[in-house]
């Protein structure tokens, strides 16, 4: 059998690299396909490229879950100690993939252990079938080859299928069917990410992509949890390893100008639903440029000439970047742009403010405002690094090499004045 077509196939559909898995065990796979659809090899390999629903039923034959509740004890040793310290409104984490349910249910019953009332457990997948007997909750004594915890211990009975696990956990994960290699996760931003031995499979590119999506995704100083083979050089310009044995973490520190320039370019993220969205803020856009529209002069009153203002109290703040950031996550550019005016009114002139319009017009495909707004922030703040990264790229894309390249410059000496700073 001529494997190399159909890897082609996974390797677009999964991002995975040529020999991350047994060639026997495609082959395999393929063959129970061949037979349950009655195809030969070359109708089968048409079959697969026209039809969607064929190719997630190949990826249902591959993917085989591998997962038992509290699978490594250390991670939710460390997870159970942030989630105690934690004062956040609400503690969000995330696991993907999330297989079975074992890893996001063990993932409460910690957050629960911990003593917290207000959090959210997603876990998302790719495999249906595996969604399903996650959202079951019944579990055969396979998913149970690690000691449970004290505190986890209550939330089981027994039944005839082997346990059952209490609704009142089942009630605080959400699951959720996607592709993660296509950005396919529910909108906002995570305290902890869970995703465990899904690198080791990837190609390079795939690799790199996910890494900069997992990055996203994650709340500064948030945990990263990966496999004990997984802690990677594509997260050396994010993340930082945690020292502590056993718990595979990595905590997201603050990103550095070279990591900035280097992007990856990946494919285009689209949602498998409406309330999935991946924001599109990504620095490297592809669209005619137009000119750099020249930073207004802030007008200073002229010395001696007395200025009256009206004492008048203070009105606390109706908008926030936090709810202005929400909306952008949601893809609402426009609501978002609007609020930001608002609070440019409310607070005055910002540089944050400046740099965050810069990137809502970028993603809109307004290069000549969001360089305008890059500028007003520099105006305002020159060692602005993120500002000043966002226009390097935009120079280097309209072929503004040099200007590009002072840009740059100018970043990395910012970059070392903050660190002697």
């Amino acid at each position: 059998m001529n494997l190399e077509p159909f890897l082609k196939i996974l390797n677009r559909a999964m991002g995975l690299a040529p020999d991350s898995l047994a060639r026997s065990g495609i082959e395999l796979a393929l063959k129970a396909r061949m037979r349950e659809t009655g195809q030969s090899e070359n109708g089968y390999l048409k079959l697969l490229r026209t039809c969607d629903g064929e190719l997630s039923e190949l990826i249902e034959e591959i993917v085989v879950p591998e997962t038992w509740f509290f699978r490594d004890s250390k991670p939710f040793e460390l997870l159970f100690e942030t989630a105690a310290g934690c004062r956040a409104d609400e503690f969000r984490v995330l696991s993907a993939p999330c297989s079975t349910g074992e890893e996001p249910y063990s993932i409460a019953m910690t957050l629960m252990g911990a003593g917290l009332s207000q959090f959210r457990v997603d876990g998302v997948d790719i495999s249906e079938r595996a969604l399903h007997r996650a959202r079951g909750g019944i579990y055969t004594e396979n998913s149970f080859r690690a000691e449970l915890p004290l505190y986890a211990e209550r939330w089981f009975r027994k039944c005839k299928e082997g346990r059952m696990l209490a609704e009142q956990i089942r009630g605080t994960v959400n699951f959720h069917s996607g592709n993660i290699i296509e950005g396919c996760l529910p909108h906002g931003r995570y305290d902890v990410i869970f995703c465990r031995n899904l690198l080791i499979y990837l190609d390079d590119n795939s690799r790199k992509c996910l890494a900069a999506l997992l990055n996203e995704k994650l709340k500064d100083n948030g945990l990263l949890f990966v496999g004990h083979a997984e802690i990677l050089p594509v997260f050396n310009d994010w993340f930082t390893p945690v020292r502590k044995q056993g718990t595979f973490a990595l905590r997201k520190g603050k990103r550095k100008v070279a990591a900035l320039l280097k992007l990856p370019v990946c494919p285009q993220q689209e949602s498998a639903r409406s309330d999935t969205a991946v924001p599109k803020m990504h620095s490297t856009v592809h669209r005619p440029f137009k000119a750099v529209s020249p930073v207004k002069p802030v007008v200073l009153p002229r010395r001696g000439v007395p200025v009256v203002k009206e004492e008048q109290p203070r009105q606390p703040p109706v908008i926030s970047v936090k709810e202005i950031k929400e909306l952008a996550d949601r893809g609402k550019r426009a609501e978002a742009l609007n609020m930001c005016a608002e609070l440019l009114k409310q607070d005055g002139p910002d540089p944050e403010l400046f740099h965050l319009c810069g990137l809502l017009h970028e993603s809109g495909g307004n290069i000549s405002m969001a360089e305008e707004y890059y500028g007003k922030a520099l105006y305002l703040e020159p060692d602005h690094m993120e500002s000043l990264v966002h226009l390097a790229l935009l120079l280097e894309n309209r072929g503004e090499a040099r200007k590009a390249e002072i840009m740059r410059n100018r970043a990395r000496r910012a970059e070392k004045r903050n660190e002697a700073g």
